[in-house]
């Protein structure tokens, strides 16, 4: 039977000026990739998309992706979903620049990467124009970020424990060595000091930083949010902190907002991988020939999305 999907790989153009668009356009290609069900039929009804937005450990390349390999791609596809990434950071840019090709950062140029892949897939497959969207670890600022620009239509949210706060997660408690604080730095054109270390300037995020949207009114924080979000993470996460997390679904809620945060008592920073099989997935786990093993979280995710399609 094979894999029981097929994956079309393609680039897409990306202004990597100025975020501030002070300067003149600077375009690079960046790489994507679509993945589609053996069910997908360019005359039948249009297939949902999700857009899976990928962690710091991997990319999107010529040769495959991170997201492709996942489980929850996997059950996603095998329940006639289509998935979409993009590597959110051109590969001669950041060779130029001295980013790590890993560390998108959610920045502005993973934005419009994301959005032009968007347009480039709706525009050439038989797809639905409103989104899904997931991210997990880096993926979650890349994600979120791109929900907060309003470019396109998305339905609702999921993540696995997701970055949330340039200042906290990236700037001050950076994964890889400090890899991700070194792209903050570049990407946004941060000053350096006497000791030749980047200083945080929160003008410069320019709103891509989704913790300094929470505004105080009296005792409580509030951050008014566009689309229903749910996030999963592990109490003992020690690369992403549960608690800034918990503070966005706290000022999402108390805007008005529909947000949740499903955690785990242990799993560290997986936790899609934390918990017993499911016994009865409520989802098809053929694909190809391949049987899915799915675990609470991937479940869970499964059925968000399906609450709102």
């Amino acid at each position: 039977m094979g894999k029981g999907f097929w994956i079309h790989r393609f680039k897409v153009a990306v202004d990597c000026s100025d975020i501030r668009g002070e300067g003149p356009e600077e375009i690079f290609s960046d790489r994507g990739m679509l993945a589609l069900p053996e069910s997908y039929r360019e005359t039948d009804t249009p297939l949902r998309l999700v857009i899976c937005c990928h962690g710091a450990g991997g990319t999107v390349s010529a040769e495959g992706s991170q997201t492709e390999d996942q489980v929850i791609a996997k059950y996603l596809l095998a329940n006639g979903y289509a998935v979409m990434d993009v590597n959110g950071l051109p590969e001669e840019f950041a060779a130029r620049e001295g980013i790590d090709i890993r560390n998108n950062i959610g920045s502005p140029i993973a934005v419009e990467s994301y959005v032009r892949a968007y347009h480039a897939c709706v525009r050439d497959f038989n797809l639905s124009r409103e989104v899904f969207v997931h991210g997990a670890s880096m993926g979650g600022i890349s994600s979120t970020n791109l929900v907060l620009s309003g470019c396109i239509p998305v339905i609702a949210q999921t993540g696995y424990c997701p970055v949330l706060d340039t200042w906290n997660q990236i700037f001050l408690h950076p994964w890889s060595d400090g890899l991700p604080k070194t792209a903050l730095g570049k990407l946004y054109g941060f000053e350096k000091d006497g000791a030749g270390e980047y200083v945080y300037d929160e003008e410069r995020l320019a709103g891509f930083n989704p913790m300094a949207r929470c505004a105080a009114v009296g005792e409580r924080e509030i951050l008014p949010y566009p689309v229903p979000v749910k996030f999963w993470q592990c109490e003992d996460d020690p690369t992403v902190s549960v608690s800034i997390t918990k503070r966005f679904v706290r000022a999402v809620r108390n805007a008005g907002g529909i947000a949740y945060l499903r955690t785990f008592p242990a799993g560290g920073h997986e936790p899609q991988d934390y918990g017993d099989f499911v016994e009865a997935p409520s989802g098809n786990t053929f694909l190809g020939d391949e049987t899915l093993k799915i675990r609470p979280a991937v479940e869970e995710t499964f059925r968000w999305i399906k609450r709102f399609d």
